[in-house]
Parts: C-alpha cells; structure tokens; sequence
C-alpha cells in the first residue's frame, strides 16, 4: 500500500499520545473543579497578561470567594520518569509560572490569591515525594495529588507527624 500525501500530512500533525493523555488529564479536573465548587465561580483556561507583559493561561481560576481567588494549574507530569536530578528544577518552573498568575491578579485586583497544582499521581518514590512537596510547601503553594483519596491524604499525614 502507498502512502498518500494526506496520510503523510496527517501523520506529521497527529497528536502525541502524551499531549492527548495531559489534555484529557486537564479536561477531566476543569470538570471536577466545575462541578464541586460552591463557594465562588469557575473559570477555565482563563486569560490573563503577567507582569512582564506577556500572555498566560490560567488552567482554572476561582473568584468570588470573599476577596479570595484561587489560582490552579494543572500539570499532567509523571514524576516517575523525570532524572532525579533535574525533580527541583521542574519544580521551581511550576512555581515561576503560577506566582507569574498570581502576581498578575493580585495586581489587577488587589486581593487575596490562593495558588495550588493538580498533578495525575503521586510518585512512587518517597523522597521524590517530600522534595516536591516540601518545595511547593515553602512557597504557599497546595499540592493535590489527583489519584489520592482523602482518607489516603489524612493517613500520609498522621503518618508522617507521628515520625516527627
């Protein structure tokens, strides 16, 4: 059989599987925040300039929560297939790129921001795990692990001020 130029053509612009999986990912969560918020309204993929200028997305935006927004970005990255040398580097370009939002619209609006991140899973890897976390933590940041339940959180929690 002979490839045609449209075959070809398509091919060149299919999507990688990664990039379908991440944008699936973010569907699934916008919906999620869509459907369980009370307290404020939505906004997905809302635009905004930075500081510098420049244009940004944010993945989901609340506001109307008492002079609270809350700025979430979600990230479909598999920590278990970054180098562990390059775990702090990622880190610190997803805090760049959310305090860039958050600066934005404290800017504009003069009120308070929450800022989280949604990742798909944890890692499997413990130390890979306190390292993430310890880094959003210092910056006031919220990890939510998608694929851990609530109950799953509360026992890594007591678990981990009992070994203090």
């Amino acid at each position: 059989m002979m490839n045609t130029h449209d075959d070809d053509c398509y091919r060149m612009n299919a999507e990688p599987h990664v990039l379908k999986r991440g944008k699936a990912f973010h569907k699934h969560v916008q919906k999620e925040w869509n459907d369980t918020i009370n307290d404020g309204e939505p906004h997905n993929e809302k635009s905004i300039e930075k500081l510098s200028g420049r244009g940004g997305r944010i993945d989901v935006f609340v506001d109307g929560m008492d002079e609270l927004y809350s700025v979430v970005e979600i990230k479909s990255t598999n920590w278990d297939r970054i180098k562990p040398e390059n775990i702090s580097r990622n880190v610190r370009r997803h805090i760049r790129q959310i305090f860039d939002y958050v600066d934005a619209v404290m800017h504009k609006k003069d009120v308070g921001v929450s800022p989280g991140v949604v990742y798909p899973s944890l890692p499997s890897d413990q130390a890979v795990l306190d390292k993430i976390e310890a880094m959003f933590n210092e910056e006031g940041i919220q990890v939510v692990w998608q694929n851990e339940s609530m109950e799953a959180l509360r026992i890594r929690a007591a678990q981990k001020e009992a070994s203090k």
